[in-house]
């Protein structure tokens, strides 16, 4: 074959390779760049795409295919973030498990009430929660398919921890069929609830205490009248005074129960007004004059001249200092010591009230605001107190916005310590409203089982 023959069938055979190239393989590389970017979750791109007709029609199904693929993606990711958006808003835990007991999804409020540092997803229940009950509740819903409620206490990681109680519901996860495929279980919080039942509990027992004794003593020395009632008069008087005597222990502590009803009520509102500190003890230890003079008391003030006005309730105030100059003078013997002092500092008016009486143990300083303590009950009793006196000043700080605090020692004296907000300085530095008033501060809820502040001084 002469060359020239040769040189025609090559170049034909390029020409050839070159068409069967761009009618088939490049199509199929292109073909092979769109099924990448469609599993690299990209949109593969079909206006650039040369080739055949049937090549054309497989790159627009990929086309639509990438379009369904990213519209199932963007509704899976409003789905999870309205499920994110509903378990992280709510303050109940929630943690749902499969047919296992396979943690597979909890929410931020249960880790906290768990005190979890970390997700427990993938774990047992039993290996991370470690609580049977609650293994148990969940085997009763795997086992009936129907929803079990019950109420679970877990101790605490020490013993002065106190037991948080738990609401527990768990609730099955059915297929189409019928079968349980898992559980989701919701731990509702009601510890607070629990602890204001102990306490209701325990305020009924202490007041029924309380009224017992007066009570008795009353009905007995009554039948004593009854069956003597030509007795001589001395012995009526003797019995007169001792009844005289309960019958104020039995007022003053219906007046004291009174006291703290309306103030937990707040039915009564405080009437805010500016008191100058030195002139309200002034006036104040001049009607108390009486009743320290009888142990010859000594009071001492130490008021700042340049103090600024308090605000607060004059008539709360007086009953503030009622209750803690009423335990100054009964616990401080006779020609002791009483200093009252005022400071204003770190934006808080601070009022302390000092005895030089038999002190508080350690061990009962944290408790002394509770209703019905007594560090030595019969020598309380003996004194005619009732146990509320503290309880009472409590709750007055807390309507004011304020704290108190004990600090006491042994032997030496007690220093109960009031802090009311300085309005004067929060208001010129912008933090309060002028018209603002402490008693929008409150938390009604607060109870007398955690005192407001107690140290050991």
């Amino acid at each position: 074959m002469d060359w020239p023959g040769i040189f025609f069938i090559a170049v034909t055979a390029v020409i050839v390779c070159v068409y069967v190239a761009r009618k088939y393989l490049r199509p199929w590389r292109q073909l092979e760049t769109m099924v990448n970017d469609l599993a690299a979750g990209k949109r593969p791109d079909t206006f650039v795409f040369q080739g055949a007709e049937r090549f054309k029609r497989v790159a627009y199904s990929l086309e639509k295919l990438a379009d369904e693929q990213r519209r199932l993606q963007r509704q899976i990711s409003d789905e999870e973030f309205n499920l994110q958006a509903i378990l992280s808003s709510m303050a109940e835990g929630v943690m749902v498990v499969d047919n296992d007991h396979v943690i597979r999804l909890v929410n931020s409020s249960f880790l906290k009430l768990f005190n979890l540092s970390e997700s427990p997803v993938g774990e047992s229940v039993l290996v991370a929660l470690r609580e049977a009950s609650i293994e148990q509740t969940l085997r009763a819903t795997s086992q009936t398919g129907t929803t079990q409620t019950r109420e679970v206490a877990i101790l605490g990681e020490s013993q002065s921890a106190a037991a948080r109680h738990f609401a527990l519901s768990v609730v099955p996860i059915k297929k189409s069929d019928g079968k349980t495929s898992g559980m989701v279980t919701v731990f509702h919080d009601i510890s607070r609830l629990r602890q204001l039942e102990d306490i209701r509990r325990e305020f009924v027992a202490n007041v029924s205490h309380e009224l017992r004794t007066p009570l008795s003593i009353f009905h007995g020395y009554v039948e004593n009248l009854l069956d003597d009632p030509g007795m001589p008069r001395k012995e009526l008087v003797a019995i007169f005074e001792i009844l005289g005597k309960h019958s104020m222990r039995l007022n003053a502590l219906l007046e004291d129960l009174l006291a703290i009803a309306r103030l937990e009520s707040r039915k009564d509102k405080l009437e805010i007004e500016n008191i100058s500190v030195a002139s309200f003890l002034q006036q104040f230890l001049k009607d108390w004059g009486f009743r320290a003079d009888k142990k010859k008391i000594v009071p001492v003030v130490n008021v700042q001249p340049s103090l600024p006005s308090l605000r607060a309730d004059y008539f709360r105030l007086e009953q503030v200092f009622n209750n803690l100059l009423d335990n100054a003078v009964k616990y401080t013997p006779d020609g002791g010591r009483v200093t009252i002092r005022a400071t204003v500092h770190d934006g808080w008016f601070e009022i302390q009230v000092e005895d030089e009486g038999i002190g508080i143990p350690a061990g009962d300083l944290p408790h002394v605001f509770e209703r019905f303590y007594r560090v030595e009950k019969a020598r309380s009793r003996e004194k005619g107190g009732t146990g509320l006196g503290l309880s009472i000043v409590k709750h007055i700080m807390m309507l004011h916005g304020g704290t108190a605090e004990a600090r006491s020692t042994v032997g030496k004296g007690t220093t109960i310590i009031l802090r009311f907000p300085d309005y004067a300085k929060n208001q010129a530095e912008g933090c309060v409203p002028a018209d603002s008033s402490p008693a929008g501060n409150v938390d009604s809820s607060s109870s007398d089982s955690s005192p407001l502040s107690a140290s050991v001084g």
